[in-house]
């Protein structure tokens, strides 16, 4: 949803585009964040898109709202455009960037592209694409500020003055040897205070974090965030600096990893674009959809098994939905706090013990809260007939809905680690996993719990 002060903006501009008005356009243009411009990217159509690039006031300023726009969303706007501009605008993007931008292009495009492009920066861009796009030498920067170990402090502070303006993450200086191996890293802050004739040997941090370049974005992500890092270094196996991964490709990954955790959880795929081909997101929903299936049969099973019950006490079939949705939220909100605490190093294996008794006791507080309230309501609305039985079968009731509930609490904090143990994501174990596991569970308690009073 747009802010206020984006909807304004967004409003302006296509008033401006329907009129035709391109000096006043260039004006609003000129003084919008390019940061806006890409986010409002996907509120225009291709058309519209196309005037906005042709009225930019330059190439550097359309490099950069390409840059920060989505991958796909700028992929769409670099089709639109002639070649020898498409061209020129990657020579001025970072090559992790382009790298990117290069893999949502048909591949005969993006073939055309990068053949058009420099020889040095198609160079670049074909070194990060030898990775895999999820791993730190996917996301990486080639173009960071290293300088040797025998470098004087002074001597440093002169070469930063004339380093290249591409070097990305210039407030770090790294620190290599002759084979440029990386050897520690310098600050700004201990750079500028340090003596003039002290080497970056003398002053460097020798313990810093780094990573490989085949090692997972989300671990990238993660470690830049659990130390508060503006950049990651990246090695390769023997231990040469290759590149750097900056906070802004650290901030894109978390949320790329956000998105694709949520989507998983509903099981609708990995991808937001994934859902635009129809055949795509319905392929990607399918199996999620044929477990529900699955489910849903095997729920039918324990309800016909005991039918004869059920005919003969119709109240229980009237709490059905009741405990299908108590149990399915309550397994759900289990395995969502399981999973997170897992994601954030707060919870393993060992601890699992204890977590469980906590959140089964939990289970069973909400269970017999909400088991008494539908025992009330069932005795005053359902129940007629002799107080005595009336009060015993309403109790029942109530019971075996406390009871679906806990078990199903209880099968929401073991379901992600079970699927630790299966290798797979435990994401996934807040969506379809235990909300059909939870229904189930759920089911299969009630109506052994009450089934086995009411068929006395």
């Amino acid at each position: 949803m747009l802010t206020p002060k984006l909807q304004m903006l967004q409003d302006a501009l296509k008033r401006l585009i329907r009129r035709q008005a391109a000096g006043p356009l260039e004006k609003v243009l000129a003084k919008t964040h390019a940061a806006d411009l890409a986010y409002l990217l996907p509120h225009f159509s291709t058309h519209e898109r196309k005037l906005m690039f042709e009225r930019s006031s330059d190439d550097e300023r359309r490099a950069q709202i390409l840059s920060e726009a989505d991958s796909d969303v700028a992929a769409q706007v670099l089709e639109a455009l002639p070649r020898d501009l498409a061209v020129e605008l990657l020579h001025r993007m970072e090559p992790d960037d382009v790298s990117d931008l290069l893999e949502h292009l048909a591949q005969e495009l993006a073939d055309e592209l990068l053949e058009r492009m420099r020889a040095a920066d198609r160079s670049q861009v074909e070194d990060l694409s030898r990775y895999d796009s999820a791993t730190a030498g996917g996301i990486m920067s080639p173009r960071f500020f290293a300088l040797h170990r025998d470098t004087s402090a002074k001597d440093a502070i002169e070469a930063l003055h004339h380093a290249d303006a591409d070097v990305e993450m210039a407030f770090y200086v790294y620190v290599v040897n002759e084979a440029e191996q990386l050897l520690g890293v310098v600050s700004l802050r201990q750079l500028v205070t340090s003596k003039p004739e002290s080497t970056l040997f003398d002053v460097m941090t020798s313990d810093l974090i780094r990573v490989t370049t085949d090692v997972d974005q989300e671990e990238v992500a993660k470690l830049a965030s659990r130390y508060g890092l503006l950049a990651i270094p990246v090695i390769n196996g023997s231990n040469r600096l290759v590149g750097i991964v900056t906070i802004d490709d650290v901030i894109d990954v978390l949320r790329e990893e956000a998105t694709e955790d949520i989507l998983r959880m509903a099981g609708a795929g990995d991808d937001l674009a994934d859902q635009k081909a129809v055949l795509t997101s319905a392929l990607k929903r399918l199996p999620w959809l044929l477990a529900t299936g699955v489910g849903g049969v095997l729920g039918a099973v324990l309800i016909a098994a005991y039918s004869a019950t059920l005919v003969t006490v119709p109240a229980l079939i009237y709490f059905l939905p009741v405990v299908l949705g108590l149990a399915g939220v309550i397994g759900v909100q289990g395995a969502a706090f399981i999973t997170q605490s897992i994601a954030q190093g707060r919870m393993d294996l060992a601890s699992l013990g204890k977590v469980f008794l906590r959140q089964v006791a939990s289970g069973l507080l909400l269970g017999s809260l909400f088991g008494a309230l539908m025992a009330a309501f069932a005795w005053v609305w359902l129940l007629g007939g002799q107080p005595e039985a009336s009060i015993t079968a309403a109790v029942v009731l109530g019971g075996a809905i406390a009871a679906a509930m806990t078990s199903a609490a209880a099968l929401g904090v073991v379901m992600p680690f079970l699927l630790i143990k299966i290798r797979v994501d435990p994401a996934l174990a807040s969506g379809p996993f235990v909300a059909i596991g939870a229904d189930l569970v759920g089911l299969a308690t009630y109506l052994i719990v009450a089934g086995t009073y009411f068929n006395r």
